[in-house]
C-alpha cells in the first residue's frame, strides 16, 4: 500500500487510514489462549506489554514494508482505565510520532479520534456476526475464507461511485464472497423501496439482483429527476408512483418477474428484512454508505483513485485468512 509514502500526506489521511488498517491476527492453538491470558492479566496492572504492542503495529501496517512503527514507551495515562502507547512512524520520507490509548482490558484502542477494537483478534466478533447474519445478494463461493460485505444504499451517490471499484474487486478476487447488504439511509426517501425490490429479486436470483443494482446506479440521477416534484411554493416531495414505475422498469431490465417482485416488496416480511439489515449495519457500526468490511475489518468508502491500495489490503487479508 503506497498511500503513506510521504509523511506529510500520512498526517492528512491519518484518520481514514485507521479504518483501513486496524487488525491483529491470533497465534494458533493453546499458545494463543495462554498468551492472551497472560497479556490481559499484565494489562490490568501495567497496560499492554511491549511485545503485544509491537506485534499489533506490525500486523497493522504489515502490508507495506516501507512503513516501520517503533513502540517508544508504554505508561499509564491521566485516565485510569487507559494506557498511553507512544509510537514513532518511520517512512522513507521522514518520521512522525503519535500516541495511542489502549483500554486496560485490551479490547479497545483510541487513535485519530476513533475508538477501535484491540486485542489478539480484534475483528473476530464482527467477522463472525457478518458471516452468520449478512443476507444480501452475494457473489462468490459460499464457503470462501474471504468475506467482503458492502453496506450500501441504492439512492446514495457515493455508493454509485464505488460500484466500479467493487466490480474490479470481484473480478480480481473471484475466490472471495461478496455480499451487498442494504443500508438505506433515512434522508433518502426512495432508498427503502429500492432496497425492498432488491431484496425480493435477490432471494430468487442473485445474478438478477446485481443486474438490478447496476441498472439503478446507472440511472440514479434520472430516477431523482423523475420522482422529485417541486410545487409553486418550492416545497419538494417524492412521487411514490413514479418511484414504483422506475423500479419496475429496472426490475424488468434485470430479467426478474415484475409483478412478483412488486408484490413481494410490499409485504410485511420484506419490510422486516430491510429493518433487520439496517439493524445489522448499526450493530457493526455502519454510520455512512458505502462501508466495506474485509473479513470483519471495517474500512471507509472504496475509491477508484486508491484502488491499488485497496487491492493490496484485500490481498493481505486474504493471505492471512488462508493461513
Amino acid at each position: 500500500m503506497k498511500i503513506m509514502r510521504n509523511i506529510g500526506k500520512y498526517v492528512a489521511i491519518y484518520a481514514a487510514v485507521l479504518l483501513m488498517s486496524i487488525s491483529l491476527i491470533a497465534e494458533n492453538g493453546g499458545k494463543a489462549a495462554r498468551s492472551a491470558d497472560v497479556a490481559q492479566a499484565q494489562a490490568a496492572a501495567t497496560g499492554p506489554s511491549r511485545e503485544l504492542a509491537e506485534a499489533y503495529f506490525k500486523r497493522l501496517f504489515g502490508y507495506d514494508p516501507a512503513i516501520d512503527v517503533k513502540v517508544l514507551n508504554i505508561a499509564p495515562s491521566p485516565i485510569a482505565e487507559l494506557s498511553e502507547v507512544s509510537i514513532l512512524f518511520i517512512t522513507p520520507e521522514g518520521q512522525q510520532s503519535g500516541k495511542w490509548y489502549v483500554s486496560k482490558d485490551l479490547k479497545h484502542v483510541i487513535a485519530g479520534g476513533e475508538m477501535l477494537p484491540f486485542g489478539p483478534d480484534p475483528f473476530a466478533e464482527v467477522r463472525a456476526k457478518l458471516a452468520s447474519s449478512a443476507f444480501g445478494p452475494s457473489k462468490g463461493p459460499a464457503d470462501a475464507k474471504m468475506l467482503i460485505v458492502e453496506f450500501a444504499d441504492l439512492e446514495c451517490p457515493a455508493c454509485k461511485e464505488a460500484a466500479p471499484v467493487m466490480d474490479r474487486l470481484r473480478n480480481d478476487f473471484p475466490q472471495a464472497r461478496f455480499v451487498f447488504q442494504s443500508f438505506p439511509l433515512p434522508q433518502h426517501p426512495w432508498a427503502v423501496k429500492a432496497a425492498s425490490y432488491l431484496d425480493c429479486i435477490g432471494r430468487t436470483n442473485p445474478d438478477q439482483a446485481f443486474a438490478f443494482i447496476d441498472a439503478v446506479f446507472a440511472h440514479q440521477k434520472e430516477i431523482e429527476d423523475a420522482v422529485r416534484k417541486t410545487d409553486a411554493s418550492g416545497k419538494t416531495t417524492v412521487d411514490d408512483a413514479a418511484v414504483a414505475e422506475r423500479l419496475r422498469q429496472y426490475t424488468a431490465t434485470a430479467g426478474a418477474d415484475t409483478a412478483k417482485v412488486e408484490a413481494c416488496a410490499a409485504t410485511q416480511e420484506t419490510s422486516e428484512r430491510i429493518t433487520r439489515s439496517q439493524l445489522l449495519g448499526k450493530d457493526v457500526v455502519v454510520t455512512s454508505t458505502p462501508t466495506l468490511f474485509l473479513n470483519g475489518r471495517r474500512i471507509g468508502s472504496p475509491r477508484a483513485d486508491q484502488y491499488d491500495a485497496l487491492k493490496g489490503l484485500v490481498s493481505y487479508e486474504a493471505e492471512l485468512a488462508g493461513k
